[in-house]
């Protein structure tokens, strides 16, 4: 006969175990507990009935597995918990009875854990640890750019600063930036390591108000597995890369600006490696510890070379000792070649194949001191471009005058600049704004620089982790337009249909006949009609419509109650979408109105030639960001020659000043095959300009105005 089950010895009261049970059973206190589980990597657990779960009893409490505080009970660390806590009884013994060579004697052999078979024991692959990553990194970089408080030590966040700053020299030594979000909270990055998409939460460095109600010493344990864990990534991620870890530090560049820029990435075969252009001093410092280490590696390759060669020469003798003594002595021909160091070579392929790592690749960016340099210089290092900061150089011009006056800058390409209106331009430099470098990052190409120009109108900056049928406004713009060309063809269409579609007679007559038999009846005519157009105007349900319905009467309520959540969320979302959209719809009203109250009507109004028209016109044409003083000048002259010969075509045998008295002072603007009552409006010169824009290539830095005098075609010329 089978034994009877006794109650509480299987099933739930046996797989569960409540916190208190845990804490006798460990023989630790709640905050020790709450350590080795974080360490551990243990949570509490909801079992499905939590009444035979605690024996009984309905009382709230938190449950853990059995079987994982069976595994704490042999953790290593919790012995040293213990050792630890023997360790303050008799520290503080000491100190109480004023013992203080026995107190200084205990200090010295304070126990001490660590936590790295533990990164081991919950990350046995190095893939899994990559996986891992996002949580570890945005703690890092929090505690990063915090201040040092009661209940965090400046230690603690001095090591975070480390950490973080490693690993971002790291990306951008790699080139792993791949997408880039500025949001409110901060800066979102995403990095392609080994194969896995790692996403983090970098703070901007504002002045924080830390709040009182959050208990640190959570936080701080959680950070220090996650300092471990990331030592052990970062060592791994250096070691392959042929890096040296921790990478040395420039002492002098830390006390200055410091970022990236003071960390130098030292290869184990090529020495010295910086992210950013090192100055003379430091480069022949490189160099002479490079060649010491060139030096050893020859010396190795020579005799790993003669010991291959006797091994293929005599495969029976490869075991018999290799007497370098002869070897060395040995002088082998020497044979020059123009072509030796390519000759025998073959061209390697890239280890950038991604597009946003080589995307900014002979690119020289200036950053001005307005604008954030940490974040933009992981970015530009990331995608394959050269950066000075004007806050190094006001650092190099007080600390060394003799650099700074050797400083050549004539090879910058483009300057980052967050301000509205730029009073000096240098020639053969292109001035874009921060989100010019963001959102070619995101899209892995170079965007036309014109939307993104010093005081110009940004477009928006999406997520480019946005779903896909999240709100757009670009395509919801396209869509709008669309719409409203499609409501035009419609209003053309109706004002196209002629009256002669009217009522035949015999329909007349038909609808006078009811009429009367519904007053003999006693109904008026016109509740009967509108009753009539009720019922034609209930909507009627499709196909897909009614075959919704009737799977959903199919569903079981549990599905039903699934579904209505799925469709809740989507409505949710749609709504949302909808707003954005309203609202975009608005602001593009309001800013059309702008528009045309900023240039009056040209059909009421004839505009004068003056530099504030063509500021106008250049400003429509996104191109006034380009031209200088010298070429705006020209450019005005022309269009005013171009004005003049249009008058002349049109009314010959008038001087300029007949002109100007007959057009009361102002200039008529007559299209070009058009009749001389039909005055050239601001409209089609601005579209002229927007067609001649789309022929010309902004990329080439070109500057100046092509004129070209032929009926009163206007040119312009990048």
């Amino acid at each position: 006969m089978a034994r009877i089950k006794k109650k509480g010895k299987s099933g739930n009261a046996k797989n569960f175990i409540t916190r208190n049970r845990a804490l006798r059973k460990l023989q630790v206190s709640l905050a020790d507990f709450r350590r080795l589980c974080i360490f551990k990597g243990i949570y509490p657990r909801e079992p499905k009935n939590k009444k035979k779960a605690n024996k009984g009893s309905t009382a709230p409490t938190t449950f853990y597995y059995g079987k994982d505080i069976q595994y704490l009970m042999h953790e290593p660390v919790l012995a040293k918990f213990r050792e630890h806590k023997t360790f303050s009884k008799k520290l503080s013994r000491a100190l109480v009875r004023n013992e203080i060579s026995d107190a200084e004697r205990l200090e010295k052999h304070r126990p001490k854990y660590t936590l790295n078979h533990l990164v081991k024991e919950r990350y046995p692959t190095f893939v899994d640890a990559l996986r891992d990553l996002d949580d570890p990194l945005n703690m890092l970089f929090l505690f990063a750019n915090m201040p040092a408080t009661k209940g965090v030590n400046s230690r603690v966040i001095k090591d975070a600063q480390t950490l973080s700053n490693q690993w971002l020299a790291y990306c951008a030594k790699e080139r792993l930036i791949k997408k880039v979000f500025v949001s409110i909270k901060g800066v979102y990055y995403q990095a392609n390591v080994k194969g896995q998409e790692i996403r983090w939460l970098v703070p901007f460095k504002f002045p924080s108000n830390i709040p009182s109600d959050i208990d640190f010493r959570i936080m701080v344990t959680f950070l220090e597995f996650y300092s471990t864990l990331l030592h052990f990534v970062l060592f791994k991620l250096y070691s392959d890369a042929g890096l040296v870890y921790p990478p040395p530090i420039n002492t002098e560049q830390l006390k200055g600006i410091g970022g990236l820029s003071s960390y130098v990435l030292k290869s184990k075969d090529h020495g010295v490696n910086s992210l950013l252009p090192a100055t003379k001093d430091e480069s022949s410092a490189g160099n002479e510890d490079s060649e010491d280490e060139a030096v050893e590696g020859k010396a190795l390759s020579k005799e790993e070379i003669e010991k291959a060669k006797r091994a293929d020469e005599d495969e029976a003798q490869s075991e018999q000792e290799i007497d370098i003594e002869d070897t060395e002595d040995v002088e082998l021909d020497q044979f020059t070649s123009k072509n030796k160091d390519t000759g025998d070579t073959l061209a390697q392929p890239s280890k950038f194949s991604h597009p946003t790592s080589v995307l900014f690749t002979n690119l020289i960016f200036f950053v001005g001191r307005e604008v954030p340099l940490d974040i933009l210089e992981l970015c530009i290092l990331s995608a394959g471009g050269k950066l000075i900061s004007e806050i190094a150089m006001d650092e190099m011009k007080v600390n060394s005058p003799e650099a700074y006056a050797k400083l050549d800058l004539s090879n910058i390409t483009h300057q980052i600049v967050d301000r509205p209106k730029i009073n000096k331009k240098v020639p053969g430099r292109t001035y874009v704004q921060p989100q010019w470098v963001f959102d070619s990052i995101n899209k892995a190409e170079l965007l036309p620089v014109g939307h993104y120009a010093p005081g110009e109108t940004l477009p928006p900056h999406l997520s480019p982790w946005g779903d896909s049928g999240s709100y757009d406004p670009e395509a919801n713009k396209d869509a709008a337009g669309d719409a409203e060309s499609e409501e035009d063809d419609e209003v053309a269409v109706e004002g196209d249909e002629s009256p002669d579609e009217e009522e035949s007679e015999d329909e007349e007559a038909a609808r006078e006949q009811k009429e009367l038999e519904l007053e003999a009846a006693g109904i008026k005519y016109s509740d009967n009609t509108e009753s009539e157009k009720k019922k034609k105007t209930k909507p009627v349900k499709s196909a897909e419509e009614e075959e919704k319905e009737l799977k959903k009467i199919m569903m079981s309520n549990k599905q039903k109650r699934l579904y209505n959540k799925v469709q809740y969320g989507v409505e949710k979302k749609d709504s949302r979408a909808e707003k954005l959209a309203k609202k975009r719809k608005q602001l593009d009203k309001a800013k059309k109105q702008l528009e045309n109250e900023a240039i009056p009507d040209p059909n009421t109004i004839e505009e004068e030639i003056t530099p504030e028209l063509v500021q106008k016109l250049l400003k429509q044409s996104g191109i006034s960001h380009n031209l200088s003083q010298q070429a705006f000048k020209k450019l005005e002259d022309s269009l005013r020659t171009q004005v003049g010969f249009i008058d002349e075509l049109y009314e010959p045998g008038m001087s300029h000043g007949e002109r100007c008295a007959n057009n009361s002072s102002s200039f008529r603007l007559l299209a070009s095959d058009h009749q001389p009552t039909e005055p050239l409006t601001l409209k089609d010169l601005l579209a002229e300009v927007e067609q001649v824009k789309k022929q010309v290539d902004p990329e080439k830095g070109e500057q100046g105005f092509n004129h070209e005098v032929f009926r009163n075609t206007i040119k312009f010329g990048i």
